[in-house]
C-alpha cells in the first residue's frame, strides 16, 4: 500500500503560473500559501502520463478557500499541477469537510 508523501517544499513552474492567474485567479503566492496550510492531502486522479496526483484543500492567509493539485517529485518536493477555488456552496463545504474544520 502506498504511503502518502512528505512534502518539505512546493513550487510552481512558469507555465503553470500563467495557467492558475488567466484561468483561476490564483496567484503563486496563493498557490503556495494553501499549499504550506495544512498537512492534509488526498489521492486524486492520475496524470496524462500516469503520475500519481493529490489534493489538498488550502487556505490563504487572507482566507480564501483554494484547492492545490500537486504532484510528490523526489527530495519531499511538491509540484504544483494547478490551484483553484471551490466552486458554489456545495464544493465549499467538500473543501471544510476535507480541511477538518
Amino acid at each position: 500500500m502506498p504511503v502518502a508523501p512528505i512534502i518539505d517544499e512546493f513550487y510552481v513552474p512558469h507555465a503553470v503560473e500563467e495557467h492558475m492567474l488567466s484561468k483561476h485567479s490564483v496567484t503563486v503566492e496563493e498557490a503556495l500559501e494553501a499549499a504550506e496550510s495544512t498537512a492534509r492531502h488526498y489521492r486524486t486522479y492520475a496524470g496524462r502520463v500516469g503520475e500519481r496526483r493529490y489534493l489538498l484543500p488550502g487556505k490563504t492567509a487572507a482566507g480564501r478557500r483554494v484547492w492545490v493539485v500537486f504532484v510528490h517529485e523526489p527530495d519531499r518536493r511538491g509540484r504544483v499541477i494547478t490551484a483553484f477555488e471551490p466552486g458554489g456552496d456545495k464544493e465549499r463545504s467538500r473543501h471544510e469537510r476535507m480541511r477538518g474544520i
